[in-house]
């Protein structure tokens, strides 16, 4: 089970002699994960009669909706086809395979990696958690509602496997990262730097109707779970976290909550988001939030507990993400007014201990050092809470 979804393989041969041993299985297995939706992979599936048919019909009743059936052969298909099953069930074909052998990684974020297969495609590849197609099929269809709210976005066009891992094709004709760009002609920051800025107002200012993408206040509830429930943080705590959250100005702005140099694509002398699977509505502080935890303050946080992971992650050495991030500030802000510029950056710094929390939870480390990254963002979470404000304005 992940992300509330349960997959259940189906393998070997479904027919008249095995059918109630099946029926038995998947109904115990339902039980035990409530509320979870199921979802059945058939990639191993050889053959399924119309006994076994029927009971896919059967848990179709019972939750009331369409069933996935993911990853089905092109024989099985037939089966399903010709019976006029694939019009009671939701049956996808098993998915196009491809390798990675030889493709660089360019770029990516918490839950995947972003590869070049060629020089006019990339992938995407949820390679760093367990993700179930659903996830990788709401990320295609997010892709295409931001891009069509006239957000400079890549288009996924194929869902793909590869290894075992799922993954998302993108057209992309010669183009690197900003992040890339950056290694290659440092002389560019400036310009690059402006363009993120102007990028990011944009995103921040386009509107979409309301529950097109999750509330971004839910969104940290959920991440915020992660070090409570792995104990990093008291119940006590994490109250005071809610209560935060609960004062940010509910919002309908878009929200890109990964935005940073190794997301973003350089091509035609323009800016091309490659990841928007973590898409929200809300107030811009959690974006800028995020942004300014990633150019600067992991640095600064990391600096004593012996992790080397950020420069790797992000693609460039602190300094030019400190840079980077002193330029974005002034355009983003349209000021350059240093006392003004110190008041929203100390905001902004203030939230930041939220995605370090997180961080803490979900990156690769050692268990043992995960309570030296989290006690000293509770610590100073404790102390701003209580003033801390949203930007008014933007």
């Amino acid at each position: 089970e992940e992300m509330n979804t349960l997959t259940l393989s189906l393998t070997g041969r479904i027919d008249a002699n095995n059918v109630p041993k099946v029926e038995a299985e998947i109904a115990d297995t339902l039980a035990k994960n409530p509320g979870a939706v199921p979802v059945f992979d058939a990639s191993g599936l050889e053959y399924i009669s119309s006994a076994g048919l029927r009971v896919l019909l059967k848990f179709r009743k019972q939750f009331g909706k369409n069933l996935d059936v993911i990853e089905v052969s092109s024989d099985v298909y037939d089966i399903f086809s010709v019976t006029g099953f694939n019009e009671l069930l939701n049956v996808r074909k098993k998915l196009r395979e491809i390798s990675l052998d030889g493709c660089p990684a360019i770029g990516g974020g918490a839950f995947s990696t972003v590869y070049r297969l060629d020089p006019e495609t990339i992938v995407k590849v949820f390679d760093k958690a367990p993700t179930p197609l659903a996830k990788v099929e709401a990320d295609r269809v997010t892709s295409h509602e931001v891009f069509l709210h006239d957000i400079p976005t890549a288009i996924a066009y194929d869902v793909v496997r590869a290894g075992d891992y799922y993954g998302l094709v993108y057209e992309m004709i010669d183009a690197d990262t900003v992040a890339e760009t950056l290694t290659k002609r440092p002389e560019l920051l400036e310009e690059l730097a402006l363009k993120m800025a102007h990028l990011m107002k944009k995103l921040h200012t386009t509107e979409f109707d309301a529950g097109t993408f999750p509330d971004v206040r839910d969104f940290m509830r959920d991440r915020v779970q992660l070090p409570f429930n792995m104990g990093l943080i008291t119940a006590e705590d994490k109250a005071l976290i809610d209560g935060l959250i609960d004062r940010i100005p509910g919002r309908n702005t878009f929200l890109h909550l990964d935005y940073h140099p190794k997301n973003i694509m350089f091509s035609n002398n323009e800016l091309v988001l490659i990841d928007v699977g973590e898409a929200a509505l809300g107030h811009p502080i959690a974006d800028l939030m995020m942004s300014y935890t990633h150019c600067v303050y992991i640095a600064r946080s990391w600096s004593g507990v012996g992790i080397d992971l950020h420069e790797k992650a992000m693609g460039l050495d602190h300094k030019t993400l400190g840079a980077l991030w002193d330029v974005i500030m002034p355009e983003y802000f349209g000021t350059t007014d240093a006392d003004t510029l110190r008041g929203y950056e100390e905001i902004i710094s203030g939230y930041s201990p939220l995605m370090m929390l997180v961080s803490a939870s979900i990156i690769p480390i050692p268990d043992e050092l995960r309570p030296s990254i989290a006690a000293p963002m509770m610590e100073r979470l404790r102390k701003v809470i209580p003033t801390l404000q949203v930007i008014e304005g933007i």
